[in-house]
């Protein structure tokens, strides 16, 4: 009977540790994936479905904790197409591979540390992408630093906070390069006196794909104005300016009117702010020279 006991409690040891240890072979990701809106997405790879899908704790490029606010997982294409889904804000550079801390929660409520390799070489590799208003046009234009097996880019737009949708199509001029490739788009469609967002979907010949960044650009009425996004947020948002043509004072209030952030954008059109506590924040811009402001709201929860 001793002999026994002991064989099915090392059983279980060797179980139990080779589930709490268990990583992705490979990762994927997405700039603006239609399955997470306007945030970003990581696609985790399992050889072998978790049975307890693992939260993310956090992520590390070469040995630099990224500012990233990921979500629940989502498990609904694991046992078909293999990965399990983290929408995330923030932003993830370009790397081949990513250290993450997994915490598996009631298994044993422990972080558990994974290097995971990027899943292959993206079909582009964009090195630029700026969007500029002219009148009523919208000019897109961008540069790839290298294309493989590239098809072709759809440029997409979104309005009012509306699902984004294609507005041009740009073949690739060199299916596979390792020179710089120019482009451009212009959008002669957008007459919107609102804040409108840019994207661009980056097609290989396999039709496989990603996305650019979000771009946001000003109306057609010319006022400068500016987004923060996401919103609400969970803490970190990013303020940017759509057309910084002028040093910009940037203030930040809590509920109470108390300033608690304040800086000048004069080469950059962006702020991050971090580490807000839950409650609502106003945030105003003004144009040190042209005396112009704008206001909007921010809230935050949890």
């Amino acid at each position: 009977m001793k002999k026994k006991f002991t064989f099915s409690a090392v059983l279980i040891l060797i179980t139990f540790i080779g589930f709490a240890q268990q990583c992705p072979t490979f990762f994927r990701r997405n700039n603006g994936n239609g399955t997470c809106g306007m945030e970003s997405e990581i696609k985790m790879y399992f050889a072998t479905c978790p049975v307890t899908a693992p939260l993310v704790d956090s992520v590390y490029v070469n040995g630099v904790k990224q500012n990233l606010v990921i979500s629940s997982p989502n498990t609904s294409k694991c046992a078909s197409s293999g990965y399990i889904s983290y929408c995330f804000n923030g932003n993830l550079p370009p790397v081949s591979g990513i250290q993450v801390f997994f915490n598996y929660g009631t298994v044993n409520g422990t972080g558990t540390s994974c290097f995971v390799p990027e899943g292959g070489p993206l079909p582009v590799l964009l090195s630029s992408f700026e969007i500029q208003r002219k009148g009523t046009s919208v000019i897109a234009s961008w540069e790839t630093q290298q294309e493989l097996n590239s098809s072709r880019f759809e440029i997409q737009r979104s309005s009012n906070n509306s699902a984004f949708e294609t507005v041009g199509i740009v073949a690739s001029k060199n299916s596979n390069s390792s020179i710089p490739q120019f482009y451009s788009f212009t959008d002669n469609s957008n007459s919107s006196k609102e804040v409108s967002f840019y994207r661009i979907k980056l097609i290989d010949i396999d039709a496989a794909f990603t996305f650019s960044a979000t771009k946001a650009v000003k109306g057609s009425a010319g006022t400068t104005d500016f987004v923060v996004f996401p919103n609400p947020s969970a803490g970190n948002a990013k303020i940017t300016i759509t057309d910084l043509s002028e040093p910009t004072n940037i203030m930040i209030f809590d509920n109470s009117g108390r300033l608690i952030k304040q800086t000048t954008l004069i080469s950059s059109n962006s702020f991050e702010i971090n580490n807000l506590q839950k409650g609502g924040y106003t945030i105003k811009i003004t144009g040190e020279k042209s005396g112009t402001s704008s206001v909007k709201k921010l809230s935050v929860i949890y």
